[in-house]
């Protein structure tokens, strides 16, 4: 299987199947290349389809309820798979990529998959199948306004799963205080990898940057349209998490101070 074979199966797959293929039969070759290929969405089956309905996201005193709890799952399940997706299509948008860093976008897709297994095979200990609830592609609309591979790390390392590392630490800490144990090692796996993957992202954009406080201005060049940094937070902020992935304190003191009208960065305890 090439590369390019496995990032167009998991883009286009309309299965879950096809979404979460192995890497195992990839066949690595330093002179592969392709044209450049974007899509508009990716193939999904009628079961895991986008849609338009929203539901909201249960509440704290909600999750003492294991059907919502399921339904929490279902949403973050539903994240990594939308990450999934936008990986592979970054692998198809910019062959262009040294075979190091293709090897390391793959390696973040299966870390993805494997949180997605890990989501949904808890979720259905609770009685939630995948597809149960509507399915946004909120991420994924970003990906047209990405016309570069740092564009790609900017809106995808360091945006949202460097919001990642608040909501995964929020609420693997709240599973953990409701006696969820099972739950909350899961959100702890997933809240390391998380860190692995900005750092991922960082390192990719400080090759183009002289210096590490030249980093936050880089960074927000890169965003685009109208996404701005405040989307790189979330409930909780998580110093530890992002200082261990790397990013120096001007940059964490620039994104934890930054504000704009996105209510959920807009924290009581971020005003103090």
């Amino acid at each position: 299987m090439t590369l390019y074979d496995y990032a167009n199966t998991i883009l286009m797959g309309e299965s879950l199947e096809d979404k979460l293929l192995s890497s195992v039969d990839i066949v690595w070759d330093e002179m592969e290349t392709w044209q450049p290929e974007r899509c508009d969405m990716p193939g999904r089956s009628s079961q895991i389809a986008f849609s338009e309905d929203q539901i909201k996201f249960p509440s704290k005193e909600a999750l003492r309820v294991d059907k919502e709890k399921g339904k929490a799952l279902h949403f973050f399940a539903n994240h990594e798979l939308l990450a999934i997706e936008m990986m592979a299509q970054a692998l198809l948008l910019f062959p262009e990529l040294l075979l190091s860093q293709k090897k390391l976008l793959v390696s973040t897709i299966e870390e993805e998959q494997k949180h997605f297994m890990l989501y949904s095979e808890r979720m259905g200990e609770f009685g939630v199948n995948f597809g149960d609830y509507p399915l946004n592609s909120f991420f994924w609309s970003f990906m047209s306004e990405i016309h570069s591979a740092d564009q790609f790390y900017s809106v995808v390392a360091l945006t949202f799963e460097q919001a990642n590392l608040d909501f995964a630490h929020f609420y693997k800490e709240l599973f953990k205080k409701l006696g969820d144990i099972k739950t909350y090692q899961i959100l702890e796996e997933v809240y390391q990898d998380e860190i692995k993957h900005v750092a991922r992202g960082r390192v990719e954009l400080q090759k183009k940057v002289n210096s590490a406080d030249e980093l936050w201005a880089y960074y927000c060049e890169n965003l685009p349209g109208k996404l701005t940094p405040a989307r790189a937070k979330g409930i909780h902020f998580d110093n530890f998490g992002r200082a261990k992935a790397g990013l120096n304190p001007h940059f964490i003191e620039n994104i934890k101070n930054y504000k704009n009208t996105f209510s959920v960065t807009n924290r009581k305890q971020w005003k103090k």
